[in-house]
């Protein structure tokens, strides 16, 4: 940004700044950046920034149908004391949209990161999400994304399952009229043609991200840092947390067995690309002065809560009694892991920990979970396909809504 003062005042300014901060590095001094104001940095980029975008290029207009190798380099600086060091750094995915996974997979495109420990790899639709990485004691950390060349496979397929009748929000995205609507690279259409066939979806190919990159010092900041172990950290009573790649409606294969680099000989068609496969994190929850307890329960809408088995689109959330949903020692695929969970409506149910199947709940019954157990924090497992441990079919992830629960209820 352009300044333009006296040098009165830029001595005052620098003058009353060392007095008030004398211990704190740049990123830890820097005023709140507006979205308008902060700065951007692309790939080959390398930047010592306290918050700004990484972006793809020539961001907002999609990357293309190309492949693409795209490294961004940030540097922490050199720390003035261990105060004033970088401990994390909080990704907050504005946009990041590339090409889904394959059977839970992410075969062609792939977001990963090079920092202190392990990190999920990523491919498909994330706006809206975020995560804490640990790089404390690091000079430099990379963000990387690598694309691979657009497989139209992936965004014309039919739609057997009824699946934009099954989900109002995709149903409301087709009923668009207009010839700028129908041009759109953000919303999928269905073309219906003979009536003997079934309807072909299309969506859209774009490809772009928009990544909101702060770094995190260990000591005074006005980003809260997450504890140890945590990928994921929300504030507040209430809130909604989704799985990667939750929101992502694409082709996704119909076969179990499906190659690469075969993908026209794979009966494909439209529906949920579903939860990635080999993930283990912990997500968090700020717990609340006051409270002492969490509730879960899913959103009521299709595939809310699908980690194993087969999703079923046309579920009925006005009935409690859920075919699929399983707890426990059951539970060895992908699951969820909350400490201490147990049903909010039965007594009799012993804590089990883990939950799994189409619905959250245990004994066939669709029933909020809650837990006392502190740090309020759960665990996301998936094993590596949709097929070794459990038949798995078009499984979403979760969507989750919880509150906290006052300490007076715990009694």
């Amino acid at each position: 940004r352009m300044l333009s003062v006296t040098s009165t005042t830029v001595n005052t300014v620098l003058v009353f700044s060392v007095l008030l901060l004398p211990s704190c590095s740049n990123a830890e001094i820097a005023m709140p950046i507006s979205e308008k104001e902060m700065s951007s940095f692309t790939c080959g980029d390398t930047t010592s920034a306290g918050e700004f975008n990484f972006v793809s290029p020539a961001y907002p207009v999609s990357v293309g149908l190309n492949n693409l190798t795209c490294r961004l380099t940030i540097d922490h600086g050199c720390p003035l004391s261990e105060q004033s060091s970088v401990c994390q750094l909080r990704l907050d995915f504005s946009e990041m949209v590339i090409q889904p996974p394959l059977l839970g997979t992410c075969r062609f495109d792939k977001f990963y990161v090079n920092a202190n420990g392990r990190y999920p790899l990523l491919c498909g639709e994330n706006t809206d999400h975020h995560m804490y990485l640990d790089v404390a004691g690091r000079a430099t950390t990379d963000i990387n994304m690598m694309l691979s060349e657009l497989q139209m496979e992936l965004y014309e397929c039919p739609d057997k399952f009824g699946v934009f009748e099954a989900d109002p929000v995709l149903r409301t995205l087709t009923r668009r009229e207009s010839a700028a609507d129908r041009q759109s690279d953000k919303h999928p259409t269905v073309q219906l043609t003979n009536p003997d066939s079934l309807p072909k979806a299309t969506f859209p190919t774009r490809r772009a991200w928009k990544i909101k990159v702060t770094q995190v010092p260990c000591g005074c900041s006005e980003t809260p840092r997450a504890p140890d172990g945590c990928l994921q950290y929300f504030q507040g009573i209430s809130g909604a947390i989704k799985s990667f790649n939750y929101d992502h409606v694409g082709c996704f294969s119909n076969d179990h067995v499906c190659e690469a680099n075969k993908l026209e000989a794979c009966d494909i068609y439209a529906g949920y690309t579903g939860q990635l496969n080999n993930l283990d994190y912990t997500v968090c929850i700020q717990q609340e002065y006051g409270f002492c307890g969490t509730e879960y329960y899913q959103a009521s809408e299709p595939g809310s809560f699908t980690l194993t088995n087969s999703t079923d689109l046309n579920e009925n959330f006005q009935n409690v009694i859920a075919d699929g949903s399983d707890n426990g020692s059951s539970c060895n695929a992908d699951y969820i892991l909350l400490p201490g969970g147990h049903c909010k409506n039965d007594r009799t149910h012993y804590s089990t920990d883990r939950f799994c199947g189409n619905a959250l709940g245990v004994n066939g019954m669709r029933q909020p979970i809650i837990s006392y157990s502190r740090p309020f924090l759960f665990r996301v497992k998936t094993d590596s396909d949709e097929l070794t441990s459990s038949i798995d079919y078009m499984n979403r992830g979760f969507h989750l809504q919880y509150h906290q629960l006052p300490c007076s209820s715990s009694i």
